[in-house]
């Protein structure tokens, strides 16, 4: 029999007042020791059930607001927490012990922007690949459930310290280097070696092999091989093989460079064409001589040169841009270094004397551009393009459609991609035919299309400049950065007509491929042009469960062909441990890794979806990241604290920093040119340079020390102290610089010292001042030294570019910019640090209840 009483509500669950936050750090040091091939590095944590699991004991740091009750006490619904004790980036590691990487096999490596040595005793060197999981789960479940991603940023060609010494180089002649007849694996330090020398198991598949007569060798008490030390292959984590004849589709030659420059006049006028070329005389000369080179000019016809044979220089004029022919075949117009060096001034000269005269405002760059494909498709190379003016004339043209109305719009999105496929398809065929193409960009206020251009650098592996303020009033500023940053792209390590391939441990396999594009995890990724600079990311998923309490193992193989002309394979081999702890997975995170691999899949993520979608996912992913471990290795603790490991206790602060980066933040400022530059950055930056560009470094300039810039240990650059990203550190009697890994910005206090004025920046007062103008140069003072010191020791961290010191000072055009990047204080439309914790804990209790 029913009553008549109403159903009682169903009750709601409260939110639990936020009392504090705790990081948990674990309490003993990790035991370390080499193992053998056939070894692997025991369990940090105590086995546990099946679904269960282990807890590493902790030391917890809780951080609360005076007067706030202790988690227990009765009472309290403040949600505020004390700034001075949230989690902040930590000092700079010691950089007097070598980092030993078999040694550290499953561990953290050290911050990547801290100087630290690396001694590669047979596992691969953070300064070349970093894990974002050093220790991963054996289910894929369990990682699922963990959200984070299983990854790895690579940077094979990168510079090491000269400590560390050049990667080896191993020839075995004409049968190659030894490989797994299964996978393919090349011989690497995880190889195990079985019946006295006789075969060997690789270390991926599990495969054993018989190993080549001419390369057998006993083995010692241990199991190694009695030339381990003696082989570079067995006992290093990086190395390079000469690859034999089979591994070559042509013979391989040094690639040609061609130099595509606009010579309209628009780029005459603003002296873009004669910078270029001044810098092109002065870097050419530094470069082997059997280099062979070709320029090509073009505003709406293209221009190929000659020069004599009794001197002159001789103009080829191609006037149909509907259909591209050359006017000489391609190795007339490709000529080596040598032969030309003699009359290479008098032909730029001669360029600039018959390109000044043009009053032609018209650019047909897509013609221009077809024009050095097929000038370069026989052979591959590289094309160096410089544009200043919106194509407008014969193929591939290109309209005026920036506008600021569609910001913040579901519209946005399509600024942000190319105006049609005909860039996507031209890239494509450059990289098919080995031509790396990088693009330098000069705007004056003007839309040049970056979204639709930056293809072909992004597909072909070249690397995208942008000189956002070209007027000839800047041309001293400009010009110094246009021919350092020409310098390092001519003359650091380059690689070509490159293929790669990563191999995994049996149950893991490659997922996507996080480069200037998005790619699936194929088993071969054409690679036309990399460098020392570029780096890439790579995720992995299951294919199966992995064995617990073992060794596991990544490797990327890249075929590429150096400047001189010859074909190697750089093998890297990184091993990491597997776990059934979720504990272990959290406490051996490497955030610097995990935050490139998010900025990579957030950069990316604009050709799909809107700004805000993409600002949001990264939210959801830090939410679910911290819950997860709160739920699964926390649960202990009082609910009302955010609990961060400590691994990962600066997720928050570099998730939100992420979300006010120019790359992603709303609003009018960033336009979409630079948006689009910024996220062809992104795709190919170093995790070096990415934990300054998602959270920049502020340093104060009043009391730096007479040793700063100078080499520690390793040979990094001695730095101060950083600050926190909150406008409440710039005392108004200060300087300060801020390093955002793409510019340096100095910004003064209106009560900054006359005395620093003239040591640094030779004026006596900031009073009508136009600070576009003023330069940082080097003065015989104490002060102007320690400044200049800091900024060139910053400056040397990120060889790939050179980042211009730009002063700002109140009410300054870019002072809004500057005040943009004090990521910790609160903006017009996004959170404080601190408004930041409070709202992913309050994310956290609603997935609980």
């Amino acid at each position: 029999m029913m009553s008549g009483r109403p159903p009682s509500p169903k009750p709601v669950a409260q939110p639990v007042p936020f009392v504090g936050m705790q990081v948990d750090t674990p309490k003993a040091n990790v035991q370390r020791r080499v193992y053998a091939a056939d070894e692997c590095a025991p369990e940090q944590a105590a086995a546990v059930p099946p679904g269960q699991y282990s807890r590493l004991p902790q030391r917890p740091t809780t951080i609360t607001e005076p007067g706030l009750p202790q988690p227990g006490a009765q009472g309290g619904n403040n949600n505020r927490i004390d700034p001075a004790q949230i989690p902040r980036p930590d000092a700079q590691a010691d950089a007097g012990r070598p980092w030993l990487t078999r040694t550290n096999l499953g561990q953290v490596p050290p911050p990547a922007n801290s100087g630290f040595l690396v001694e590669d005793n047979g596992n691969a060197s953070p300064h070349y690949m970093r894990l974002s999981l050093n220790q991963l789960i054996a289910s894929e479940d369990h990682l699922k459930a963990s959200a984070v991603p299983f990854g790895v940023v690579v940077q094979p060609l990168a510079d090491v310290p000269l400590q560390e010494g050049a990667v080896p180089v191993v020839d075995y002649g004409n049968a190659g280097p030894i490989r797994c007849f299964r996978c393919r694996a090349y011989i690497n330090p995880f190889f195990s070696f079985l019946d006295g020398g006789r075969s060997f198991q690789c270390n991926l598949c599990g495969m054993v092999n018989p190993t080549p007569s001419e390369c057998f060798c006993e083995l010692d008490q241990n199991g190694y091989r009695r030339d381990h030390a003696e082989r570079p292959e067995l006992c290093r984590g990086v190395v390079e093989f000469v690859a034999p004849p089979e591994y070559q589709a042509r013979p391989p030659a040094p690639p040609p460079i061609v130099c595509l420059v606009e010579a309209s006049h628009g780029a005459v006028s603003a002296g873009i064409l004669q910078a270029v070329l001044g810098s092109l005389v002065s870097i050419l000369a530094s470069l082997p001589p059997h280099t062979r080179f070709a320029l090509v000019t073009f505003d709406d016809t293209i221009h190929f040169y000659e020069a004599g044979d009794g001197g002159g220089v001789r103009q080829l004029v191609v006037a149909d841009t509907g259909e591209i022919c050359l006017p000489l075949p391609p190795e007339a117009l490709l000529q080596p270094l040598q032969q030309g060096l003699p009359a290479l001034d008098e032909l730029m000269q001669a360029v600039v004397t018959i390109c000044g005269a043009t009053k032609n405002p018209n650019a047909a760059l897509g013609a221009a551009l077809e024009a050095c494909h097929l000038l370069l498709e026989p052979t591959g190379g590289r094309l160096l393009l410089f544009q200043h003016t919106l194509p407008s004339s014969g193929p591939m043209k290109l309209l005026q459609r920036d506008d600021v109305r569609q910001y913040g719009t579901d519209k946005e999105k399509a600024l942000l991609l190319p105006l049609d496929d005909s860039w996507g398809k031209l890239a494509a065929k450059m990289a098919a035919a080995h031509t790396c193409c990088s693009t330098f960009h000069f705007a004056s206020g003007n839309f040049v299309d970056l979204a639709s251009q930056s293809m072909l650098s992004r597909v072909t592996g070249g690397q995208l400049y942008l000189y956002a303020n070209c007027v000839p009033e800047h041309r001293d500023e400009w010009g110094t950065k246009l021919q350092a940053e020409l310098a390092r792209n001519l003359m650091r390590t380059n690689g070509f007509e490159g293929v790669m391939r990563f191999r995994c441990s049996k149950g893991l396999r490659v997922d996507e491929y996080l480069m200037g594009s998005a790619k699936p995890g194929d088993l071969d990724v054409g690679v036309a042009g990399i460098d020392a600079d570029s780096a890439f990311g790579v995720t992995f998923k299951y294919d199966d469960k992995l064995e617990e309490a073992q060794l596991a193992c990544v490797q990327c193989a890249l075929l590429y062909t150096t400047p001189f002309g010859e074909r190697r394979i750089r093998v890297l081999t990184l091993g990491f441990q597997v776990t059934s702890s979720m504990a272990s997975l959290f406490r051996y995170a490497d955030l610097d890794a995990l935050t490139n691999i998010l900025m990579r899949q957030a950069a990316l993520a604009t050709a799909k979806q809107t700004l805000h979608q993409v600002r949001e996912a990264v939210v959801t992913a830090t939410v679910s990241i911290l819950y997860t471990y709160r739920k699964m290795c926390a649960s202990s603790t009082a609910a009302g604290q955010l609990i961060l490991p400590e691994s990962l206790k600066l997720l928050p602060l570099y998730a939100l920093s992420l979300t006010k980066n120019a790359l992603l933040r709303a609003g009018t400022d960033v336009r979409a040119d630079e948006r689009s530059a910024l996220i062809a950055m992104a795709s190919r930056m170093p995790v070096v340079s990415s934990v300054a560009f998602v959270y920049p470094r502020l340093f104060a300039l009043d009391a730096l020390e007479d040793d700063v810039g100078a080499p520690d240990a390793s040979g990094a650059p001695l730095l101060p102290r950083t600050l926190p990203l909150s406008l409440e550190k710039l005392e108004p009697d200060g300087a300060f610089l801020l390093d955002d890994s793409v510019s340096l910005f100095l910004w003064l206090g209106r009560g900054v010292t006359q005395n620093f004025l003239e040591a640094v920046l030779q004026v006596r007062s900031m009073d009508g001042v136009d600070c576009s103008r003023l330069r940082l140069y080097p003065v015989d003072n104490s002060l102007s030294i320690r400044v200049n010191r800091l900024v060139n020791a910053v400056r040397s961290q990120r060889p790939h570019l050179l980042q211009s010191v730009r002063v700002i000072v109140a009410k300054d055009p870019l002072e809004g910019r500057f005040l943009s990047m004090l990521t910790d204080d609160r903006a017009q439309a996004s959170m404080s640090y601190v408004e930041f914790l409070c709202h992913i804990h309050r994310q956290i209790q609603s997935k609980f209840n």
